[in-house]
């Protein structure tokens, strides 16, 4: 029986490697355009999931300062996945949204991670399935509260 640090040493491992295969998912989906990062493509999955955003609103959701998330905004106009426009009642307030290559990125982004994760749960039965969501489920708990604790000690 291994102990809780060795076990703790092979599930960072196993977790660095299925975010790997993610990695290559999102370059997959990108059509080759080994050029976006993961910035780039959380933009992507928050405007596709949630529509026109707000530059500060997109920010929050990535953790980057405005002025830091102008520079991936930039970036990504440049490439023709996003837009820029004004409000028409607050001249400041400036709303990102995907253009048409930059939904199509999106949609290839879902239906290929759609397409992994059933090739990933067909390797389990469906007992098998239930069991790995709900410990995936109770990791993900503990991981957040992990994390808010950070938050708490950082703050004090």
């Amino acid at each position: 029986m291994q102990t809780l640090d060795a076990r703790a040493v092979d599930f960072g491992e196993i977790v660095r490697d299925i975010l790997k295969q993610f990695h290559h998912l999102h370059d997959a989906a990108a059509g080759g355009r080994g050029n976006l990062g993961l910035q780039d493509m959380k933009v992507l999955e928050c405007l596709g999931e949630r529509g026109p955003q707000m530059m500060r609103a997109l920010a929050e959701h990535l953790g980057l300062a405005v002025n830091s998330m102008t520079s991936v905004i930039d970036h990504m106009e440049q490439r023709a996945l996003v837009f820029r426009t004004r409000s028409d009642k607050d001249r400041r307030v400036v709303n990102v949204d995907l253009t048409e290559s930059g939904r199509a990125i999106y949609e290839s982004l879902l239906q290929g991670r759609m397409q992994f994760h059933r090739a990933l749960l067909s390797a389990l039965t469906e007992d098998e399935q239930e069991i790995l969501l709900v410990l995936f489920r109770k990791i993900a708990r503990e991981g957040w509260k992990q994390v808010h604790s950070l938050s708490d000690h950082e703050v004090a």
